[in-house]
This record gives structure tokens, sequence and C-alpha cells, in this order.
């Protein structure tokens, strides 16, 4: 040991402090910067912060995530903890989704990817492990066709959220327990349920 270490804590006071926090508890992850942090339910609100890419230190126990009105333009596997149940990513630069990003998120009930007008397309396997998830939202996107059995798996979903692309119609079958599918206008797409 250093010999000004050892004086150090021979000292009565040091010795005390060094064992108070010896004895504090691990910290609990931190709210991501610029963000506010709610604890129930675990809550993380970054909506309007001009980030580019979604906060890298989300605490794991976030159930709720609100990163609308951002510039986040890509979303990859591993960004979000298994534990969300609401994920808010409307109103970004989204433009790719790649390949497995939702497929951990077996929790997820709504997901709103809205008003992302640099949204062109989506991989089939896109909400692939999303088998809790009620409500999904794609308007307001730039999509002009849908992969056939996108849907595949959603066998909670009853709302889905359309309007405002470029749709022509819905390869694949629907979900059975689908309650609305909005579009825009409303009778534009043919579809076939599952």
């Amino acid at each position: 040991m250093l010999p000004g270490l050892r004086r150090l804590l021979q000292a009565p006071a040091s010795a005390c402090l060094l064992l108070m926090l010896l004895a504090l508890p691990l910290a609990a992850p931190s709210c991501p910067m610029l963000c506010t942090c709610y604890s129930s339910p675990p809550t993380v609100s970054c909506q309007a912060n001009n980030f580019s890419s979604v906060p890298l230190s989300l605490p794991p126990s976030t159930q709720r995530l609100f990163l609308q009105n951002n510039l986040i333009r890509t979303l990859r596997p591993g960004t979000f903890g298994s534990n969300l149940l609401t994920l808010w990513l409307f109103s970004n630069n989204l433009s790719t989704i790649y390949p497995g990003t939702f497929r951990h998120l077996q929790a997820l009930e709504e997901l709103d990817l809205g008003d992302n007008r640099h949204l062109r397309s989506l991989e089939p396997d896109t909400f692939q492990g999303l088998e809790r998830l009620q409500s999904l939202h794609l308007y307001r996107c730039q999509l002009s066709s849908l992969p056939g059995n996108i849907f595949r798996g959603l066998v909670s979903l009853q709302y889905l959220y359309l309007q405002e692309n470029s749709l022509l119609h819905l390869q694949g079958p629907l979900p059975k327990g689908l309650c609305s599918c909005f579009s825009h206008p409303p009778s534009s797409l043919p579809t076939s349920r599952g």
C-alpha cells in the first residue's frame, strides 16, 4: 500500500468515509442526458431533443420509451431493452430499420413509427417476435408497398394505422384479431384476413 494512502486511511474520519462509500448500494442506471425519467411505470421521455440516434444509456427496466419528434434515422438490433411495452418513434427521420431490431421486444404492446417520411420500405421480418403487439402505427410514411406476410405472427394486433401512405393493396393476410385497419381513403386497400 502507498504510504500516503496508509496515512489517509489511518485517520478516523477517512476510515469512516471509506466504510460509508463501501456500504452504498450500486447506483441504478441513470436517466440519459436531456431526457426525463419516471419510476412508475418505468418511463424514459426523450422527445423533441434533436437526437440523431437512440440514447445509449437507457435504463434496462424501461417500459415506456418516448422518442418522438427527433432526428433519428436508423434503428438497429440491440438498441432497446426487452421490458418495453410502449415505443413511440413517430415524427423522426427514420429511413432504415434493420432486420431483428424489434425481435426481442416480446412484451411490446404499442409501436408508433408514424410520420417518418423517409421510411419507404420495410423488411418482411421487421415485426417478427412481436406477439403481444396490439397497436401498430405506420401512418404518414412513404410506404408504397409492404412485403407479403409482414404482419405474420402479430396474433394480438388489434389496430393498424396506415393513413397517408401510397399503398394500393396489402399482400398476404391480416391478423385475425384485427379490429381496425385505418387507411386513407378507408376503403382503398383490398385485404384478406388470415
